[in-house]
């Protein structure tokens, strides 16, 4: 199966109260790789800690985002492989420059992508066949309509949503074409390598996943 990738999102969540980077420590390397800077950022650029939320460079299609509030710093890419080189550039270049280890501080590390997958089928018939269970024939009966599972969507088991360490799968029809499927997946952990492994091996993963779901 062919995954066209829409959005993949990855980045570390800190620890720290404070947001542990200054406006100089990251605009200083991102300028140094070629980034532009957002015009929204005020210039000259302000002393102390980056603030705020929202997209603070590019460089083609790579997009670097702070959230101040949330302590965050996150890469927006095309492919998986381009986001995990871009911010591991970035980790490396404040360490090189500034002596600074942003994974000291991390809380989790959180991986999100968005793919489309087209198909000569029907999703909305082949989802509903493999997700149909007895329960849907008793909910049937009491709502006295003909039904069928809309999604296929299931998380870590034993986890919590609401914690640092969580996963979940989903895969949907297209709702306004139905000629193809929409892969909705989350990945979060403490463990820096484990994020990255799962990254690494995610679209043979998802491929595997899809022709499941498609027969």
């Amino acid at each position: 199966m062919k995954l066209e990738p829409v959005s993949i999102t990855y980045g570390i969540h800190f620890r720290t109260v404070l947001f542990p980077l200054t406006f100089h420590q990251l605009v200083d390397v991102l300028e140094k790789k070629g980034y532009e800077m957002s015009r929204d950022l005020p210039f000259p650029y302000p002393p102390g800690r980056m603030i705020g939320i929202g997209d603070i460079a590019r460089k083609g299609k790579t997009v670097i985002r702070v959230d101040g509030s949330g302590q965050s710093l996150s890469v927006l890419d095309i492919s998986v492989k381009s986001a995990l080189d871009n911010f591991k550039e970035v980790v490396s270049l404040l360490s090189e420059n500034h002596n600074l280890d942003i994974n000291k501080f991390a809380r989790f590390y959180t991986f999100a992508a968005m793919y489309t997958s087209l198909t000569e089928k029907s999703p909305y018939e082949t989802i509903a066949k493999a997700a149909r269970s007895s329960v849907f024939d008793k909910i049937e009966e009491v709502i006295g309509e003909k039904i069928w599972p809309f999604e296929i969507r299931c998380g870590g088991a034993d986890l919590q949503v609401n914690s640092e360490n969580w996963f979940d799968i989903e895969v949907r029809p297209d709702f306004e074409r139905n000629d193809s499927y929409v892969l909705n997946v989350v990945f979060r952990n403490s463990d820096r390598t484990r994020v990255q492994r799962f990254m690494e091996s995610f679209e043979e993963k998802m491929r595997e996943v899809i022709s499941l779901v498609d027969r």
